[in-house]
């Protein structure tokens, strides 16, 4: 596994900051619909590039989609800990 400051995690965290910045602090079931999106599209490019000869960059700029998406999805987490006062369960951080 790379470590969390690889350039894909920093890309990840840039795209996770336009979003916020686009579409605010967003809940958990909205992040949750933007990832099953992102992740057919991950699919479709996917089987395009290997299949159809689509474009093979493309994968990566869905995987940077749900990468960012996946990283809002945990502070959305962390900020419903934050707001209710509850201890997030061991591991989590």
């Amino acid at each position: 596994m790379s470590e969390a400051s690889s350039p894909v995690f920093d890309r990840w965290m840039g795209k996770a900051d336009e979003n916020i910045k686009e579409w605010g602090l967003q809940d958990e079931r909205t992040l949750l619909l933007a990832m099953q999106e992102e992740l057919g599209e991950l699919t479709q490019a996917v089987l395009e590039a290997s299949a159809e000869g689509g474009d093979p960059d493309r994968i990566d700029e869905e995987l940077d989609d749900l990468g960012a998406l996946l990283l809002q999805f945990h502070e959305a987490r962390n900020q419903r800990y934050v707001d209710t006062g509850t201890q997030q369960p061991e591991g989590s951080e």
